[in-house]
Parts: structure tokens; sequence; C-alpha cells
């Protein structure tokens, strides 16, 4: 089983989500998101436990991301515990469109992607190639490549 990556947006950049995790696809491992929640689900307690079972979350920060509240107070929150919490754990936040992430106190001194003035131009070849290369970079550094260590 590949490890997983929880993809935290909002559902109005349902569109750029799908785009992003095409191409970003890997060998190495799985994306997930709330759209893989069947109607009639406890949607929280699934958003929690798929959090808690990944081994980094992309934030797709934009401000339709911003102005939810699910994600500002639930979401957010839950991502930021188990990032504090665990030994191996990685949070990539990838501005998708210009807007004031600086306002999240977690992300605040935080380095994004691509840069504090710009956005992610998903047909800009070197913007994927360089976000996918950062999230390969992390997964050969935890191991979850190239199994190193006793624990793995």
């Amino acid at each position: 089983m590949k490890p997983k990556i929880f993809i935290s947006f909002s559902t109005k950049d349902m569109l750029f989500c799908k785009d992003f995790m095409q191409k970003l696809s890997s060998d190495h491992y799985d994306f997930w998101y709330q759209e893989e929640i069947n109607v009639g689900e406890e949607y929280k307690k699934i958003i929690k436990q798929n959090i808690q079972s990944s081994v980094a979350s992309i934030l797709l920060l934009s401000n339709n991301f911003l102005n939810s509240e699910f994600i500002t107070e639930q979401e957010l929150p839950w991502i930021y515990d188990k990032d504090k919490t665990s030994m191996i754990y990685e949070v990539f936040p990838v501005q998708i469109e210009t807007c004031n992430w600086e306002r999240i106190d977690h992300l605040k001194n935080k380095q994004v992607y691509p840069s504090r003035s710009s956005s992610l131009d998903l047909n800009d070849n070197n913007q994927v190639k360089t976000i996918s290369e950062q999230i390969y970079k992390y997964f050969k550094n935890a191991g979850y490549i190239e199994k190193k260590g006793w624990f793995r």
C-alpha cells in the first residue's frame, strides 16, 4: 500500500484539485481528497481519519479555501495537530490563487509554493516539476521510497 497525501482544498476549487492530482500523480504515493466520501457517510469523521492516516498534507490555498469555515475551524486544526504529534509529517502549502493566506497563524512563517506573491500555474511545466520534486524529496528523506532504518 502506497503512503497517502491528504489534499485540503475548497470544494469550489474541485476542478483545480483534480487537475493538480492528475499532473502530480506518482507511483510513490496516493492522494486522498473529500470527493471520495459517499452520500450519507459521516464526512467529518472520514476526513479526520484520512488526515490521521496520511503521511503529508497539501493545502491548496485560495480565497475559497480561506473563506471556508469548515477548513479553517476544523480541517486545519486536525492537520496542525497531526503535524505537531507525528515524528514524520509534512504540510505543503501551495498557493493556487493570490490570497491572504498569511492570516493563518500556522502558515505565516512557512514557505509557500510558488511564492508569497504568485500562484501555481499547472500549465507551467517547470512549476509542476518543482512541486513534484519537493514531494519526492520529502518522501525519499522520510524513507517512504527507499526503506531506511529499523522502523520501516
